[in-house]
């Protein structure tokens, strides 16, 4: 009878030692289980791209006036441009980093356009709404085609070198900010919003220089001639409102 017990406990034992471990290991696998289900419903988005106008209040009075006196179409009271936007997000934290480019699309007789790269923080982060500041520094660029009327001085070095003139300038630009973003359509990986941001312009520019460009060549070739033409640094108010896609 001893015997008959004996190997009753060898047989049963390890089934159940076996079912005892089971049974420890289902809150460790249900624990494993919700943390790989909390972790598939984590959604980061570390790509922004932004498209939007622009509403600039800047005016440079000296180069409007040169524009009025020979028949060039000057800025519009409240000049509009459109700019792109394309930001990264380092594992969907608060700083975030963008490559800016932009250029004025109403009528005028100045070709103008900026290329900048802008450091913020997102001072308030949820899932549908977003505020962030921080600035943008970079440059822009100025060119104005003397297709028309000129003054004598330029008026015979046109007639010298036989083309049209042009007239250029750069300039720093360093531009602080502060962004709103409300995204009312999500989904896992996508997400599509619209923003509005502020922003403080502050243009230094360089001297205008007058030159043209060769016969099939894009590259501007400077005189190194006074162009008589005043250059002024720019500061003014700018707002904007447009398109913010989060992948």
């Amino acid at each position: 009878m001893h015997k008959g017990i004996f190997i009753w406990m060898i047989v049963c034992i390890p089934g159940i030692l076996n079912a005892q471990n089971n049974t420890d290991s289902l809150p460790i696998q249900k624990h494993e289980s919700n943390a790989g289900i909390n972790k598939s419903e984590k959604t980061v988005f570390p790509v922004m791209f932004n498209i939007c106008t622009v509403f600039y209040s800047v005016q440079d009075s000296k180069i409007n006036r040169f524009l009025d006196k020979y028949g060039y179409t000057q800025p519009q009271q409240i000049p509009m441009g459109l700019r792109f936007e394309l930001a990264g997000i380092p594992n969907g934290g608060r700083m975030v980093y963008s490559l800016n480019a932009g250029t004025i699309v109403s009528r005028q007789d100045i070709t103008s356009a900026d290329i900048s790269l802008g450091l913020y923080y997102r001072i308030v982060k949820t899932k549908i709404i977003s505020f962030l500041s921080g600035v943008a520094i970079g440059e822009h660029f100025d060119r104005i085609v003397l297709n028309g009327a000129l003054p004598p001085n330029l008026d015979s070095l046109a007639k010298k070198y036989n083309t049209t003139l042009s007239l250029h300038r750069t300039g720093l630009m360093v531009e602080p900010a502060a962004k709103l973003f409300w995204y009312p359509l999500q989904a896992k990986k996508i997400r599509v919003g619209i923003f509005t941001g502020m922003y403080y312009n502050m243009g230094f520019n360089s001297r205008w220089r007058v030159g043209y460009y060769p016969h099939n060549d894009d590259t501007f070739k400077n005189l190194r001639k006074p162009t008589q033409v005043s250059t002024v640094e720019e500061f003014g108010w700018s707002f904007s409102t447009g398109l913010s896609i989060s992948f």
